[in-house]
């Protein structure tokens, strides 16, 4: 199985893209693990804020409550 799976470990940060001292950090950080030749990528993440989970959150219980309550309560009317 050790020749299907490794583990490695990483590290992940939080930057913010618009903060200039942020972004400066992260180029430092950047910086150090060059001068240490450690093997690292970067990328970005997107990310969903709490405001959309939120939103989410309500649309799914709201669509849920239709097709679980309303709907089998309008059939069971328009059948009797």
């Amino acid at each position: 199985m050790k020749k299907l799976i490794t583990k490695k470990l990483t590290i992940k940060t939080n930057f913010d893209l618009d903060d200039t001292k942020d972004v400066a950090k992260f180029n430092e950080a950047c910086e150090i693990l060059e001068k240490e030749n450690f093997d690292f990528q970067i990328g970005t993440e997107t990310v969903a804020t709490n405001f959309l989970k939120k939103l989410y959150f309500r649309y799914s219980l709201t669509t849920d409550f239709i097709i679980w309550v309303v709907i089998p309560l309008l059939t069971l009317i328009w059948v009797f």
